[in-house]
């Protein structure tokens, strides 16, 4: 049995605002997600659990435009991992429809693009 599904869409966009906190930064992005339509949402940032200061935890949060009219939240979190002006993110969410997903997000702070993948969750 896998664990993780397949593919659902690719997804890109950009950065629209990044607030630095004591704790670390609050990212909000808007990207188009295929069948999710426009999605926003924002990522916040836990402080580094390794000694380089390279990995940690963040939430995540948004809300999806579907073609179709409706609309999706989801919440979510998972981990985080800097290699110099970009940031890549592994995180699980559930959606306010029941669906289960697996997401890898690239930020690049220096282009301000977000990009990834999201996955279906068996």
């Amino acid at each position: 049995m896998s664990v993780i599904g397949e593919k659902v869409t690719e997804f890109a966009g950009k950065i629209t605002s990044v607030t630095m906190t004591e704790t670390g930064a609050v990212v909000n992005a808007e990207v188009d997600a295929g069948p999710f339509g426009m999605v926003m949402y924002t990522v916040t940032f836990g402080q580094a659990v390794d000694a380089a200061g390279k990995t940690g935890p963040h939430t995540i949060l948004g809300q999806g435009f579907p073609p179709d009219g409706s609309t999706l939240t989801f919440a979510g979190g998972g981990t985080w991992r800097n290699s110099g002006h970009h940031r890549e993110l592994k995180h699980i969410t559930l959606l306010s429809d029941g669906q289960r997903s697996f997401a890898v997000d690239n930020l690049d702070f220096a282009a301000r693009t977000a990009a990834g993948t999201i996955y279906a969750l068996d």
